[in-house]
């Protein structure tokens, strides 16, 4: 069964176990302040979040950690409060469309007997994907700002006309071609992904926007992206 809310406001909301699912939700004009998903006890994401539909909702400063999001689509997104973290986690079918915000797909955080992230926490995260047909739908999708280092390039679903494919191959060949200012920029972001393949935009609300299209068109120019 379904829960649908509309126009309601939750503060300091946190799911933090293991294991638990929330799902079948139908989300109107909500608003979540300080709210956290999070679970930092599994290296392959284990808290799932699945079978939700968020339409035109704001996140201010919250964050997510270690989750698996399944069957997630997500309309007119308003973020506040910096960059929306999904941290070091699993997307399966997972859509943005319309206005987005800021959304940062980045590495996992470490768990809480260490110090640093540990190389099996990426390992798990390359396993775990070896399952999803694909994972994230971002076609109809208009950020602030994105950047998803952190999700298998070859499994997004992209507009071929702001959002381009690069492969961790092609890195080698930057020396050998007449690239733009900012290439080599662009694919030192494989210096962190644990993946040989990512989507990198420009986004169509950033004031950044023709700087980016100019760097990703000249690397599709010289055959270094896609």
């Amino acid at each position: 069964m379904t829960t649908r809310l509309v126009g309601e406001s939750f503060e300091d909301v946190r799911a933090t176990s293991p294991g638990q699912i929330v799902e079948d939700f139908e989300l109107d004009r909500c608003t979540f302040v300080a709210s956290t998903l999070a679970q930092r006890t599994d290296l392959v994401p284990s808290l799932v979040v699945r079978r939700v539909n968020a339409t035109r909702c704001i996140l201010d400063n919250c964050l997510a950690v270690g989750i698996r999001f399944e069957d997630v689509t997500v309309d007119n997104l308003v973020t506040k409060g910096g960059l929306m973290h999904l941290s070091g986690c699993v997307l399966s079918h997972v859509t943005f469309k319309g206005r987005a915000g800021a959304v940062i797909a980045s590495p996992p955080v470490p768990r809480p007997d260490e110090d640093l992230v540990s190389p099996e926490a990426d390992r798990a995260l390359v396993e775990a994907y070896k399952s999803v047909d694909w994972a994230l739908d971002i076609t109809q999708a208009e950020f602030v700002d994105v950047s998803l280092d952190y999700v298998p390039g070859n499994l997004i679903k992209r507009d071929p006309e702001t959002q381009f494919l690069l492969r961790r191959e092609h890195r080698a060949e930057l020396d050998n071609r007449d690239v733009p200012d900012g290439a080599h920029r662009v694919f030192s972001r494989f210096d962190i992904s644990p993946f040989d393949s990512m989507v990198v935009v420009a986004p169509k609300r950033s004031k950044q926007f023709r700087r980016l299209m100019d760097i990703f068109e000249g690397l599709r120019e010289v055959g270094l992206a896609e």
